[in-house]
């Protein structure tokens, strides 16, 4: 659906006063046809063309654009008398244009400003992203996306609309055992209902030569009304963001925006539910949370954001080299992530390393945090039923004090792998696509550099079973069963294990 609004510029000038002149000396008689501005608009200060007699008959108006009729001539109440041909009016000389003292006046020009919901078009294809509806699907890896194009011979501005939205329904357990003191806040079951909703604005100004300007804003609302905004799905900014560049060559991105996907996890573990989180609850001490190649890919908290250069050398090929801009928390960062992506369609091969460093604030504050990781993906796409992939990621944290001395607790050393699958029955009217995955996340941190044999060591494993099916081709229904299992070896020392069982019902529209 499109709404378009043209701005035209129209001729005027004494030579086109003596036109209007002449159809007046004509009569009652004559008719006048209203037409569009393009089909009449000659360039500025050109002469205008003699009026053609007028015609006598009576052949109804044509209505005027938008549907209302053109104003009818009086009503007679007897035949008119017969009027005498009237000689042919005098030409109409041009007036000579007054000399200009300043700047010449544009030349006729048409600007299409448009409100549309993002088309298909808008989103790339070509390369094939994944099965129809599957995770890699709604991935764009790496690809310019809102891809909004000039359609025409010069420029166009468009304000394109379009977002999601999903509302779940989950139910989860914990089952700790071991060592721990605080076991009993574990042993927990609830039921849960969340929901995200997101507007997204994208004003694209493109010019046919492949130039483009373009913004985007994600503003999102939130259900529980008793989180905040820090809370895991609460309400906030997703992406604001501005680009330039060219399309399918080169931009330059700076805003708050994720940095493109690495490590993919498949149709389960979604992002913003507790589900991710795994079988990490309140009584239990570290959480092992996934690593791949992620402190420098998600949107940044605080008063920080990203700066990347994207650069697209062949239709297979693709870079992004980001950078993060400001300060997590009270910690001035310093940041890069480069990116390289080899897309032939139904094979992708990704791969990404990172550096992240948080100083303090205060000049006699030695404190500092050093992140570095490597990771890659291998995926595969054979349309229109199957598509997997497998992951690998490693990074350290090296961590310093205040005073300068090494903190080897803060210190760690994360490794993730894992893999996915994801098959459909390719039906175009009911497609159903089954889905499974599987994550595991250790930590070391780096005590025995002082205490040999003494550390804490963590790890997950996070399990999980979908099944999808698209309503009507909009509406997505999805059921994921999740079983995950962590383990805790710390320095107290304390030895014990937690599980968690979860079932979550997710409704979601994209539009």
């Amino acid at each position: 659906m499109r709404t378009r609004l043209l701005t035209r510029s129209l001729p005027f000038s004494p030579s086109s006063l003596g036109m209007v002149a002449a159809l007046l000396l004509a009569g009652p008689s004559a008719r006048v046809l209203a037409q569009p501005a393009a089909a009449t608009a000659a360039p500025p200060r050109a002469p205008a063309a003699e009026a053609a007699p007028a015609a006598a008959d009576a052949t109804p108006v044509a209505p005027e654009p938008g549907g209302s009729p053109a104003p009818m001539p009086p009503a007679m109440t007897s035949p008119p008398a017969p009027v005498e041909a009237a000689p042919p009016p005098a030409p109409v000389i041009p007036a000579t244009p007054p000399a200009e003292t300043g700047p010449s006046q544009d030349p006729p020009s048409v600007v299409e400003v448009g409100i549309q919901r993002l088309p298909g078009s808008a989103y790339p294809d070509a390369d094939n992203r994944g099965i129809k509806y599957g995770s890699l699907w709604l991935t764009f890896h790496g690809m310019q996306w809102p891809y909004m194009p000039a359609t025409a011979k010069g420029s166009r501005f468009v304000l394109g609309l379009s977002g999601w939205g999903w509302v779940d329904n989950a139910y989860e357990k914990f089952s700790p055992w071991g060592n721990n003191p605080g076991i009993d806040q574990n042993r927990i079951s609830y039921w849960k209902q969340q929901a995200r909703l997101v507007l997204r604005a994208t004003p694209t100004y493109s010019l046919d030569d492949g130039w483009f300007i373009q913004g985007q804003a994600e503003l999102v609302a939130t259900e529980d009304q008793t989180i905040t905004r820090s809370d895991v799905g609460g309400a906030d900014t997703d992406d604001l963001w501005l680009r330039i560049g060219r399309w399918n060559s080169w931009d330059f991105t700076i805003g708050r925006y994720e940095g493109w996907e690495v490590f993919h996890l498949g149709m389960g573990l979604d992002q913003n539910t507790f589900e991710r989180k795994g079988a990490y609850g309140d009584g239990d001490k570290y959480n092992p949370a996934f690593y791949g190649v992620t402190d420098n890919q998600f949107r940044p908290a605080g008063a920080a954001g990203n700066a990347a250069i994207h650069l697209y050398p062949t239709r297979w090929l693709r870079f992004e080299l980001l950078s993060t801009v400001g300060s997590i928390g009270s910690s001035p960062v310093v940041s890069t992530r480069p990116v390289a992506i080899v897309d032939f369609g139904w094979v992708k091969f990704k791969a990404a390393t990172e550096y992240q460093r948080l100083t303090a604030q205060q000049a006699d504050d030695r404190t500092h945090k050093t992140s570095k990781g490597i990771g890659g993906a291998l995926q595969f796409v054979f349309l229109p039923h199957l598509e997997f992939g497998v992951n690998a990621a490693q990074g350290t944290i090296w961590s310093i004090a205040s005073d300068g001395s090494f903190d080897p607790k803060g210190s760690l050393t994360r490794t993730s792998l894992g893999g996915f699958l994801n098959v459909s029955n390719g039906h175009p009217r009911h497609p159903v696509i089954f889905g499974v995955g599987s994550l595991y996340t250790h930590y070391v941190d780096q005590n025995d550099v002082h205490m040999d044999g003494v550390v804490d060591d963590y790890w997950q494993v996070q399990n999980f079973a979908s099944v999808q099916y698209i309503v009507l081709n909009q509406l997505w229904v999805k059921l994921v069963g999740g079983y995950a299992r962590g383990h805790w070896d710390t320095a107290e020392p304390l030895s014990y294990n937690d599980e968690m069982y979860s079932l979550r019902l997710r409704i979601s529209f994209y539009f």
